[in-house]
Formats: structure tokens, C-alpha cells, sequence
């Protein structure tokens, strides 16, 4: 009964973040949007940025705590990367992984400026998304997110890709959340932000600009998420059908092989991938 009602909850809180990113976003929303591209650059990198800090702001209190209640989340029984490591290795890390974000962040305005180059014809206006618009297109976005996504994901785990690429993600073998976007350049483009932002682009002038800045939100704290390390119970993605979580993930990491899959588990069950362990 009780494992119900937080499965509702859950679900139902999904939704509500649906009511709530559209109502926060009208409230701000300007009266004439001249420059569409700069606006489109910028509210997805803020919006980006925004989630990117709150959700691991949280996940560090977390990692901080002593509570018994969040320590029999934590998935793996291997220690933390900062208390199973040597402290040198451990401040290399730490000094990689801030390069790599700075990085990073000149490289997600490149790829959203290209995109606004190549089909800028999403609405603006003030005919704002329905919860309904929303719910469904960014059912579409995580489909051909999670497609795309896999084939890469595959691909980069192949010989050649996984030595000069992918092994950077992977120096991670049990997962924090800021390490969901520790990554390669070349994977950060071809893993991380195609997928996200293909989806707006394909439906184009049937998408609101509010709805792609509510999935950008959403699928930057799904990563986060997903390699946070932990599994509470209240976790919405670990109670939606055929949708992956970090449980999931972190077998991945765990194992580096399989779970190749970002959104839905379907792909990883079709070709095989699944870890059933």
C-alpha cells in the first residue's frame, strides 16, 4: 500500500513539474521575443544550467549526509570516488573534471547555435502549450532521444571509440551525478546533445519553446539522476513502465558493458543488451 502510493505520487509529480516549469516560464515569457535565435541559445543554456545546479546541489547534500535512510539508497557497496581513491588521483579528478565542464559549456552553445542555424521554426508566441502538447511531445523527444542515444552509446563502447572516447565517461566506474556529463567532447556532442535537441528540431512549428525548455529540464535532471548513485523509493523513473533508471545505469557503469539505453529499456531488451544480473 505504501510502495503504491509513492508510485503514484511519483507519477503524478512528473506531471505537475509539466504545470509547473509551463506556468514559471509564462510568468517570465516575453511580450515580443525579436531576436528568436539568441533567445533560443540562451534560454536552453540558462535552463540548462539552472537544473544542472540545483539537482547535484542536491545530490551533494546527499553525499554529505549521515542518514541511515539515504545511505540504504546508495546502489553499490563501493566506496565514493573521494573516499576510495587516493587523494592525488582523487584531485586530478576533481582538476579534470572542472576543465571538462568549461569546456563543455562552450561546446552545448555551439551545438544549440548550429541548431538554430539549421531549422529555427519553433513557436514563440504566446499560444502557450497545453499539459496535454507537452506531455506527448516530450513523449516523442525521449523516444528518438533514446534511439539515437543507444546506436551512439553502442558505438562508442566499440575498440576503437571506447579507447580514444568513451573511456573518459567511464573513469567513473560507480556513479556521481555530476558525472553525467563528464565526458569526451566528442561523445558530449554525439551522445549528449544531438539526441536531446533532435527531437524539437524534427516536429519543428508544431513545438512551443516553452515545451522544449520543460524537456531540456527534465532530461538534464534524468541524467543526473541516473548516475546519482542512489535509488530511493520515490525515484519517479524506476516506477514508469520500460523506462530506465539508476539502477539501470549504474549496472552499466558497474560492468561497462550493456544498459545501453537513456530513456526506455525496450532497445537494450530487443538487441540483447539487457543485464539481468
Amino acid at each position: 500500500m505504501q510502495l503504491s502510493l509513492i508510485k503514484v505520487c511519483s507519477i503524478t509529480g512528473l506531471f505537475v513539474y509539466f504545470l509547473i516549469g509551463k506556468i514559471c516560464l509564462m510568468c517570465v515569457w516575453p511580450n515580443n521575443i525579436e531576436e528568436k535565435q539568441l533567445f533560443f541559445i540562451v534560454s536552453l543554456y540558462v535552463v540548462h544550467l539552472i537544473t544542472y545546479i540545483i539537482v547535484n546541489g542536491f545530490y551533494m547534500a546527499c553525499y554529505e549526509s549521515k542518514s541511515k535512510y539515504i545511505s540504504k539508497a546508495k546502489i553499490e557497496q563501493k566506496p565514493w570516488p573521494w573516499d576510495g581513491k587516493d587523494s592525488k588521483v582523487w584531485q586530478e579528478m576533481k582538476r579534470l573534471y572542472w576543465k571538462n565542464v568549461i569546456i563543455n559549456q562552450f561546446i552545448m552553445i555551439g551545438v544549440a547555435y548550429s541548431a538554430s542555424c539549421f531549422k529555427l521554426d519553433t513557436r514563440f508566441d504566446e499560444t502557450f502549450p497545453t499539459v496535454f502538447e507537452i506531455s506527448w511531445q516530450i513523449l516523442v523527444f525521449g523516444i528518438i532521444e533514446d534511439v539515437l542515444f543507444y546506436f551512439s552509446h553502442r558505438l562508442l563502447h566499440t575498440p576503437y571509440f571506447y579507447g580514444k572516447v568513451h573511456k573518459v565517461h567511464h573513469i567513473y566506474n560507480i556513479t556521481v551525478s555530476w558525472s553525467a556529463e563528464f565526458a569526451h567532447p566528442f561523445e558530449y556532442i554525439l551522445g549528449n546533445l544531438i539526441p536531446v535537441i533532435a527531437g524539437p528540431i524534427l516536429l519543428g512549428y508544431q513545438t512551443h519553446m516553452i515545451t522544449i525548455l520543460v524537456f531540456v529540464g527534465l532530461a538534464t535532471h534524468k541524467t543526473l539522476s541516473d548516475h546519482s548513485g542512489f535509488n530511493f523509493p520515490w525515484d519517479v523513473y524506476q516506477h514508469l513502465p520500460l523506462t530506465t533508471h539508476s539502477e539501470f545505469h549504474s549496472k552499466h557503469h558497474s560492468l561497462n558493458t550493456g544498459n545501453y539505453s537513456s530513456t526506455f529499456t525496450y532497445l537494450d531488451d530487443l538487441l540483447g543488451t539487457t543485464i539481468n544480473k
